[in-house]
Parts: structure tokens; C-alpha cells; sequence
């Protein structure tokens, strides 16, 4: 348990960092979807104005509430790997860094790739860490092969999905997405399926239930959100 309780504490501290991230993140420069250059869902209504991330950084109590999703995060990914403690960075990072782009995500439609690249590293950095840790590379391996499969799937979805108007993926799910594969991989090939599918049906049934209570709009829709939560799920 005692896993458990430091990675709950250390994804708080990194949850909580969010608002001074915010406030420095550099605006998306304008770039054609079909370059895979950018996160922004294949449509936005012309009324919609993206918020500043400044203005985003400024939200009264905003630390506090990233601090406490990411520690509600990090709490279910770790409680099932507290017997291997060499997975808990792991998961620490992305619950912290998930959860800025989530919030991120459900404000704007976008998940900066400016954050999700570096996850991706760090994240791959940490798996090798447990690798060399565990002194089974096999580990690394699974990790790469989840990292690779993952994405290829989400890719093939927002490709399908970008020819058509209404796509519901955006390049930086699908982004996410590897970055997903990569952190369950090394879990198994159950839990890799589980974990990155899972936020399809959580965004399935939430977009149905928000889009029917007028929350949100159903042409322009948040998936990271659901992606980072149902992958913590998935472990």
C-alpha cells in the first residue's frame, strides 16, 4: 500500500503543476488537419473560440481540482500493480499530465501536442526504467509492440473519420492513444485492449448523456478526457 499512497502524492504534486503549465503553453499555430500536424477535431462550429491556455491557468482552484483528479487516477491505476512497485512511475506521470489534458481537452478541443510528446517520452523513458528494474525486457518490448498497435488502430479511425464531417477523433487522440498502448502494454494484451477501449464506451455513453442534457455539442466533442480515465481503468 505504500506504492499506492506515494504515487497518489507524487500525481497530486504533478496534477497541481498544471495551472503554471497552462500559463506558459504556447497557443496552436494554425495547420491543416490532414497534416496530422494538429489535435483540433475535424469540426468546430465557426461560433466556437478556442479559450486562451492562459485564461484556462487562471481558474480559481483550478490546482486544487487537477491535484485531485490526478490523485484519483493515480489511486486506481496503482492499487492493482502495488505487488510491482517498478510500474507506479509510470502511471504517476501519465495521471498527472492526463489530467491537464483532459481539462485541456474538455475546454478547448485540443490535446497540445506540446504536452502529449514529451508524455510520450517520459512515458517510454519510465517503461524502460521498469524494464531495467524488473531485468526483463520483455517489458520494454510489449510496451513498444501496445505503443505501435494502439496507435495504429486510433490512426486508421481518425483517418476514416477525417474524410467524413463529423469525425469524432482528432489527431491528438490518437497521439494519446499510442502514448496509452505504450503504458499498458507491458500490463498484457487483455489489459492493453481493455484500457484502450474502455474510453470509447465511457465517451460512447457520457457524449450521448451530455449531448442530451445540451452539455455538449455533439459535432465537436472531448474524447481525451475518456480516453485518459478509461485507460487508468483498463490497468
Amino acid at each position: 500500500m505504500l506504492t499506492v499512497v506515494l504515487s497518489v502524492i507524487a500525481a497530486a504534486l504533478v496534477g497541481a503543476a498544471g495551472p503554471r503549465v497552462l500559463a506558459v503553453l504556447p497557443e496552436p499555430e494554425p495547420v491543416e488537419e490532414s497534416s496530422g500536424e494538429t489535435s483540433e477535431r475535424p469540426v468546430v462550429a465557426p461560433e466556437d473560440v478556442k479559450p486562451l491556455y492562459a485564461d484556462l491557468a487562471r481558474t480559481p482552484g483550478l490546482a486544487l481540482w487537477l491535484a485531485l483528479g490526478a490523485a484519483v487516477l493515480a489511486g486506481i491505476s496503482t492499487y492493482p500493480l502495488r505487488d510491482e512497485p517498478s510500474f507506479a512511475p509510470v502511471w504517476v506521470l501519465f495521471s498527472g499530465v492526463g489530467t491537464w489534458l483532459a481539462y485541456i481537452d474538455w475546454n478547448t478541443r485540443l490535446l497540445p501536442f506540446r504536452l502529449t510528446v514529451p508524455l510520450h517520452a517520459g512515458v517510454l523513458l519510465l517503461v524502460a526504467l521498469a524494464a531495467l528494474l524488473q531485468r526483463d525486457w520483455s517489458v520494454l518490448v510489449h510496451g513498444l509492440v501496445g505503443n505501435v498497435v494502439v496507435f495504429a488502430i486510433f490512426w486508421i479511425l481518425w483517418f476514416i473519420g477525417s474524410r467524413f464531417r463529423g469525425g469524432a477523433l482528432g489527431y491528438g487522440d490518437v497521439r494519446l492513444g499510442a502514448v496509452i498502448g505504450l503504458a499498458l502494454g507491458p500490463l498484457g494484451s487483455t489489459t492493453t485492449t481493455v484500457g484502450g477501449y474502455a474510453g470509447f464506451l465511457l465517451g460512447a455513453v457520457g457524449g450521448v448523456v451530455l449531448s442530451a442534457l445540451k452539455i455538449v455539442n455533439p459535432r465537436s466533442f472531448a474524447f481525451g478526457p475518456y480516453l485518459v480515465v478509461g485507460a487508468a481503468l483498463g490497468v
